[in-house]
């Protein structure tokens, strides 16, 4: 269905777009890359989303109070007008789905995702111009995405005042003037994958000793969530955000919005803490080559990779030069690793390092950091370029381009780092050998 997207050829004024409308950090990462392209080309964006009809598109939407974000680079048109677009469009793609699930039961013919769902501008915003039919990684090189993903952008949610923002964050029980950290501990509850991705997930109680790092600090701590999640224990200054009546979509920006920085994991909401432009903290990584630390002042640390054939935890070192089949992405999972979360205490050196940097702002690589980031790229590189990212049961040949330029463009717009301390005591041999 890409023949929609003739709409962005022809308009001077918008940038039309229709984001991922079922997982919301994919969804805030092409609003996030939008914005850099309506930037880029003197435009205003256009967003466009389906109405929620989950019998027939075997989904439910994200988190919709993405779609009441407001910056100078979204316009907002009449709401009467945008109704008749979402309706016009839903209809359209009622049609359009139910034909793609009738052609893969009868005949086992998967079309490709832009007849699952509309993808209006997406495709733009991943790929150097029109009429690219290959991956060139040059053409991503000369595209200055380091400096693209520095943009920063002022915004805001439309249907709340500084002050109510405030008033809400005040109701949570977060006293006025108090700072607040929000966290996210990715589990299995939320997408009911436990046994088929748990590399993906973590355990909060591991967490505990940073978070009283913090509070001991002044702060507050909101943990992020859905309601699905292990509660937490009962701990000064931290609130338990998803398990409170509190609790909603809005709210959910609001906090990300207002926080002092975010800890997460590689996972969706992190994405609307770099739409926010927030500082980040990533513990428990799983990747490397794809959604490392993104901006200048976010740090991360890694998981621990096993090595069954050697016995032993490789090295980050021997991690960035490994293949790329160690990474757990796409379902071409490597059954001779496996992966080990971070421990108590690495969490808790993670937290106090980057604490102290963000309130010193004093951000400056050190020099393993500078030569850990050079050899991630080097070899990131040669992945993408040398590698298919996923099988062709996964994804056919139009999107293994698309994703490589996706990939592409993190990896060379990406200025954040590995936490240093981690790095001094994992670059050459991992600390959990010893």
């Amino acid at each position: 269905m890409q023949f929609l997207n003739i709409i962005n050829k022809f308009s001077r004024r918008f940038y039309f777009l229709t984001p991922h409308p079922y997982a919301i950090g994919n969804c805030s990462e092409e609003i996030y890359l939008g914005l850099i392209k309506a930037k880029e080309q003197n435009k205003r964006l256009f967003l466009i989303y389906l109405f929620d009809i989950p019998l027939i598109f075997r989904f439910n939407l994200t988190n919709k109070s993405i779609f009441l974000i407001n910056s100078n680079y979204i316009y907002n048109p009449n709401k009467i007008i945008l109704v008749i677009i979402r309706v016009l469009l839903t209809l359209l793609y009622i049609l359009i789905r139910l034909s793609s699930l009738l052609l893969l039961k009868l005949f086992n013919v998967r079309l490709d995702e832009s007849y699952s769902y509309p993808t209006i501008g997406r495709n733009d915003l991943f790929l150097p111009g029109a009429g690219i039919n290959n991956f060139q990684h040059n053409l991503i090189s000369s595209d200055k995405w380091n400096e693209k993903y520095q943009y920063k952008f002022d915004i805001s949610i439309q249907s709340l005042s500084k002050q109510q923002e405030l008033e809400l964050v005040y109701q949570l029980g977060i006293p006025p003037n108090a700072w607040f950290v929000c966290l996210h501990v990715r589990e299995s509850g939320f997408r009911n994958d436990k046994g088929r991705r748990e590399y993906r997930n973590s355990n909060i109680n591991s967490y505990i000793p940073a978070i009283n790092h913090i509070t001991s600090n002044g702060g507050w701590v909101v943990r992020m969530g859905d309601n699905s999640m292990l509660k937490l224990p009962k701990l000064k200054n931290v609130i338990d955000y998803p398990h409170t009546s509190n609790k909603s979509e809005l709210m959910d920006l609001v906090l990300i919005k207002l926080c002092y920085f975010f800890i997460g994991t590689q996972s969706g909401i992190y994405d609307v803490a770099v739409l926010f432009n927030k500082p980040i903290l990533l513990l428990n990584m799983y990747s490397w080559t794809f959604g490392s630390p993104m901006h200048y002042k976010d740090r991360g640390i890694i998981k621990h990779v096993y090595s069954k054939i050697e016995n032993r935890f490789l090295s980050i070192n021997e991690i960035y030069n490994s293949d790329w089949s160690l990474q757990n992405i796409n379902s071409i999972a490597n059954q001779d690793y496996y992966f080990v979360d971070n421990t108590e205490q690495e969490i808790l050196d993670a937290v106090r390092e980057y604490y102290k940097i963000i309130s010193e702002d004093s951000f400056e690589p050190s020099i393993i950091q500078q030569l850990a980031a050079k050899e991630l790229k080097t070899h990131s590189r040669q992945i993408i370029i040398t590698n298919r990212l996923a099988p062709n049961s996964i994804m056919s040949d139009q999107e293994e381009m698309i994703e490589k330029f996706r990939y592409g463009i993190q990896l060379e717009g990406s200025l954040g780092h590995i936490c240093n301390t981690y790095l001094n005591k994992n670059w050459s041999c991992d600390t959990l050998n010893i």
